[in-house]
Formats: structure tokens, C-alpha cells, sequence
């Protein structure tokens, strides 16, 4: 069976380690020797758009600090030893909990760099850290030629439960019947696209009207393609925002990738194109960064307002009655469209648009809603 392995990976490290060590110690002062560094910034092979590592404070007791000491107490620098200046760009985002979130974004390759963590002046932990070899940048085409290796370098698990239970229904696949019948059944109503990847070469036929999101597919499978040799392999994406394979087990199964799923249905879920989106145009779109966010996390969770929030368009008939509901109960709920495009808009029923909320705005709330597919 063909492994789909390196999508959920690549995303898998904007989540590693994200508490780091435990402690308590509060108002205490850093210690270049006792604080801690690590996170796979550090090394040279695991190639991501945005490289990241984390830096723990700890005094020199070596008890971690549990608030911050200041969002400017580290200073990191990056030095080739072959150019004279480097071209990446770096920021400390302070987590407010005696943790820093160090990330970098290259633009060129360079070889044996050095990375130089401060305290007033003296190396952190192991600092200077060298990364030996090419480290190559985002744009870099230079692909893995084995799948193998590449999953080493980028510490993938053995394996991935929701992808293995997704799979588990299509223990054989033929893809002349799939060529032949997805289009028939959905190709008419629904937006969808027909991958191929041969010889690390992307191609796609779509399917229905409206196909735009397909530039996220594209991306994360372009990007992917940089970065290691992926198999000859062809598949069909689900632009739409519902699942769509419906049938029982039992029955003739279509193999669909999807960024949505339920209990109810059969498509195999992938993780949404905004997730992708933010991985990729990490130090880029700082409004659909997920790296950002923990250095913006709003105010404590006693002062944040609790009132229900949502903010979106009219893509589901319960979207409309959300709405309906929050112009009901505003002492309850803030719900309210940004843009309309499925549905007609009846301003009498469900009340003007309104502008697009800051993403950094949504944690000013300690409650939100989610579609959830049933």
C-alpha cells in the first residue's frame, strides 16, 4: 500500500514539545549554564519552511521558570562561516511561561551554520550549535531521493492511527475503476481533484465549478516534492467543506482525501488547508500562523470575555441557524457572517456582515464554536 506519511509529518513538527520540561519556579533570574535549548532547528536535516527550536529558562538551581523573564533576555544570531551575512530572518517569541519559541526562515542554502544563543552576552546550554552540511531553504529543489531516510531526518512515528483506521477500509485499490466512477459520481455537483504524482512530477485534472482551493493542495504536494522523492501515485482530493463518501463499509468505497470527516462517512481526513497554508507561509501570513499565536495568547483566562464566539461564511444550513440563534440571545452568543456565498442573504434574518476578525483577536474569547460533521 502507498504511504501518505509525509503530510501529517512535515506538519507534526509545529507541535513538538510544546509544554517542554516541567516546573514552578516563579521571579527567578536565567542561567546560561542550567537553561535548556532544544527542537529540530538544531539540526541540519529536517528541512521545513520555518525551522523552530525551543529555549526553557531555568535558574541555577535548575528550577524551570514558569513566567517570563523578558521577551528580549536571549539573543540568537546565525553565522555561516563562508558569507560574510546571512540571509534568514529570525524571531524569540516569548510564551509567557519562562518558555521561548525561537524560529528562523532562510532564504538561501548554506553550509556548517552556526547558531549562537545569548544570555547577557554568554552561550546558552550548547551554544554555539553547528549545523553540519547543506542546510537548504524552503525553495530549495533538492529532494531526499530515499522516502525512508527523509521520514528519519524529520523524526516521523512509525505510524499514524487516524490515517491507518482511514485506510483500513480500502485494503486494495484500482485506479482505472476510480478514474472511471469518482468523476461520475461527483464530478458533476461537487469540486474535486484528480492528483498524480509520477516521476516526483505534480498533476491535476479538477472536477466541478468551483476548484480554487486547490492552490492549497497544490502547494503542500509542490512543497513536499522539494523535499523528498514521493512514489508514483494518484488520488482525489475533496475541495469541498462536507465529506463526501456516504456509503457502508459494506458497499463499494471510493477513496477520497478530505479536510473533513465524521462517524458517518468514509473519506480520509487530512489536515485542513488552513493548517497547511500556516506551515507553509509560516513568518509570511501572520494572520494564519500557528506559531505566532503562542507568543499572543490574550489576556488570562479569567479576563477573557465569555461570551460564545464564531465568525465565518455560509457554507452550512447550521451556520445560518447559529446566526439566527446569536440575534436571538446576544447576551449568550457572537455569531455573525463575514461573507456570504451560498446561501441568499436576508439581512432581516441574519443581520449585516461584519469585517474579519484578527486571528489573534479569537483568544480574547474563552469560548468559541467549530463545525462539527456528524
Amino acid at each position: 500500500m502507498l504511504s501518505f506519511r509525509p503530510l501529517p509529518c512535515l506538519l507534526l513538527h509545529l507541535f513538538l514539545d510544546l509544554l517542554g520540561p516541567e516546573g514552578s519556579q516563579t521571579g527567578s533570574v536565567p542561567s546560561a549554564v542550567k537553561t535548556l535549548v532544544w527542537g529540530p532547528g538544531l539540526e541540519a536535516d529536517p528541512v521545513l519552511p520555518a525551522r523552530f527550536f525551543f529555549i526553557q529558562a531555568v535558574d541555577s538551581s535548575g528550577t524551570n521558570l514558569t513566567t517570563s523573564p523578558g521577551e528580549k533576555t536571549f539573543e540568537v544570531k546565525m553565522v555561516s562561516p563562508t558569507e560574510q551575512f546571512v540571509r534568514i530572518w529570525i524571531q524569540v517569541l516569548d510564551r509567557q511561561d519562562g518558555s521561548f519559541l525561537v524560529r528562523y526562515r532562510m532564504y538561501a542554502t548554506y553550509r556548517d551554520l552556526q547558531i549562537h544563543i545569548l544570555l547577557k552576552n554568554k552561550h546558552v546550554a550548547q551554544s554555539p550549535f553547528i549545523l553540519k552540511g547543506s542546510i537548504y531553504h524552503e525553495g530549495c529543489d533538492c529532494p531526499q531521493p530515499i522516502g525512508s531516510v527523509w521520514e528519519a531526518h524529520m523524526h516521523c512515528p512509525q505510524s499514524f492511527p487516524q490515517i491507518d483506521r482511514d485506510l483500513d477500509f480500502f485494503a486494495s485499490v484500482d485506479p482505472d475503476r476510480n478514474a472511471q466512477e469518482i468523476p461520475e459520481r461527483f464530478g458533476q455537483k461537487q469540486s474535486l481533484c484528480h492528483y498524480t504524482v509520477k516521476d516526483n512530477k505534480v498533476y491535476v485534472q479538477t472536477f466541478g465549478e468551483h476548484v480554487g482551493f486547490r492552490i492549497f493542495m497544490d502547494a503542500i504536494l509542490l512543497s513536499l516534492t522539494r523535499k523528498v522523492r514521493l512514489p508514483d501515485v494518484e488520488f482525489y482530493v475533496n475541495l469541498g467543506d462536507w465529506p463526501l463518501e456516504k456509503r457502508k463499509s459494506s458497499e463499494n468505497l471510493h477513496p477520497i482525501f478530505s479536510w473533513c470527516g465524521s462517524n458517518n462517512t468514509r473519506d480520509i481526513v487530512m489536515p485542513t488547508y488552513d493548517l497547511t497554508e500556516s506551515v507553509l507561509e509560516t513568518m509570511g501570513r501572520v494572520s494564519l500562523d500557528m506559531m505566532s499565536v503562542q507568543a499572543n495568547t490574550g489576556p488570562p483566562w479569567s479576563e477573557k470575555n465569555a461570551t460564545a464566539f464564531w465568525r465565518g461564511r455560509d457554507s452550512r444550513q447550521e451556520r445560518l441557524e447559529l446566526v439566527k440563534l446569536s440575534r436571538a440571545r446576544p447576551d449568550m452568543i457572537d455569531a455573525a457572517f463575514t461573507n456570504f456565498f451560498f446561501f441568499k442573504h436576508d439581512e432581516s434574518l441574519y443581520g449585516p456582515l461584519v469585517k474579519h476578525v484578527s486571528f489573534f483577536d479569537f483568544f480574547k474569547v474563552s469560548v468559541q464554536f467549530y463545525d462539527i460533521y456528524l
